[in-house]
């Protein structure tokens, strides 16, 4: 129901191989394995080194992309998966084959579940959660097992180096009580997998984005007529610079799109009327579906923490009002790999108790079930988790 939900896991063309930093373990590991010529039926690779981040439940998170690719001419189906640290060689988190079939991900309308046809690529989204920094490894590698006609029936890959934990910590881009952090990090389907083949290669921009919506004093999400923009509690919201920035692009003008609809766009239409923001580092931040003519800025100018932006309406790829908020590593909102950040501070006690729960509010009109988190209520420098009902610093 919200814009930008695309699962787009194309087919993959890319060839095996190792994500490292020169002179990392994953290049050490990889000069010593050209010793030994292994034929290995599936290639396994990580594309963008995962960045771990502090989530609003106190534990770090990592969540990335597995490539794979069946490089035979018969079809696998996948057993297990172990994700391993490298240097510990320990298993951090095991996929059975029921649950690794849930996670990968093929373009194929036929496929059976967890199997990859002959010559067939798919994405395994992966996500893991530490209790500390401390508990964090360096790097990972992924042990697969698998069914086919021919040995080996295991192999291991993948290897790829971690980012350092986020240190990236903004203002939130809205303000003001009971704002639900809709399709969130870090488990999410609608914008963690919304991986994209574009200019060649695999992009996942949208990892940690934000489908913002607000709340009224009875969880509902709109009140009236549910075709009405108005009738929704986010509509007409302001939206703030979350840092001191520089404006890269703007798009204003286009029209809220039909409540309920998703229209079929050019793909720079798709995020409607939108400002993207440079924050430095080469780091910059999308808000996207703002209300036609209500932009506040144009490219090239120049943006305080907390200056408005625009006002949050339905415009592009968007199924009803929301502000859809994302952090990538470059200046395109889709051709860009999606970067995890922290706000300042927040408060929460409560959070939607599933994505049905939040789609059914959207729905229906009626008060979103929610459940209790637990915690003290404030929370500083961490990721609003998926469904978090959070009330924003005024």
């Amino acid at each position: 129901m919200k814009g930008m939900r695309w699962l787009a896991a194309a087919v993959l063309v890319a060839a095996a191989g190792c994500s490292f930093a020169k002179g990392g373990i994953c290049e050490q590991r990889a000069a010593a394995n050209v010793a030994v010529a292994t034929i290995t039926p599936i290639t396994m690779r990580v594309a963008d080194a995962p960045v771990p981040v502090l989530g609003s439940d106190g534990r770090y998170h990592v969540t990335y992309e597995l490539e794979l690719v069946n490089a035979t001419g018969e079809p696998i189906a996948l057993q297990r998966l172990d994700v391993l640290g490298v240097r510990s060689g320990r298993a951090i988190t095991t996929l059975d084959a029921t649950a690794l079939g849930q996670r990968l991900v093929v373009r194929d309308a036929a496929a059976v579940q967890g199997t990859l046809g002959p010559s067939q690529a798919g994405i395994v989204y992966l996500h893991l959660s530490f209790d500390s920094a401390a508990a964090i490894p360096s790097g990972l590698e992924h042990g697969l097992q698998m069914s086919r006609s021919k040995p080996p029936a295991a192999q291991t890959g993948g290897c790829v180096a971690l980012a350092a934990t986020s240190e990236l910590v903004f203002d939130a881009p809205l303000r003001g009580p009971r704002y639900i952090a809709g399709d969130g990090c870090c488990d999410s389907v609608r914008h963690v997998r919304a991986t994209l083949a574009l200019n060649g290669r695999f992009h996942t921009a949208q990892r940690y984005a934000i489908d913002w919506e607000q709340l009224d004093a009875q969880g509902r999400i709109y009140a009236g007529d549910v075709k009405d923009p108005a009738s929704y509690v986010i509509y007409g919201k302001p939206a703030y610079a979350v840092a001191d920035a520089r404006v890269v692009d703007t798009v204003d003008g286009l029209p809220d799109s039909p409540i309920g609809s998703f229209p079929d766009l050019p793909i720079g239409q798709v995020d409607g009327n939108h400002v993207v923001l440079d924050l430095g580092g080469g780091r910059f931040a999308l808000y996207a579906h703002f209300k036609p003519g209500s932009v506040q800025v144009r490219a090239g100018a120049r943006v305080k923490r907390g200056q408005i932006l625009g006002y949050v309406g339905s415009s592009g790829r968007s199924s009803e009002p929301h502000l859809h908020f994302q952090v990538t590593d470059g200046p395109s909102p889709l051709v860009s790999n999606g970067l995890p950040y922290r706000l300042t501070r927040f408060t929460a006690s409560t959070r939607g108790v599933s994505t049905a729960a939040f789609d059914q509010a959207i729905i229906d009109g009626q008060p979103i079930a929610t459940e209790p988190v637990s915690g003290a209520a404030l929370r500083e420098r961490t990721l609003p988790l998926d469904r978090w009902i959070v009330d924003l610093p005024e």
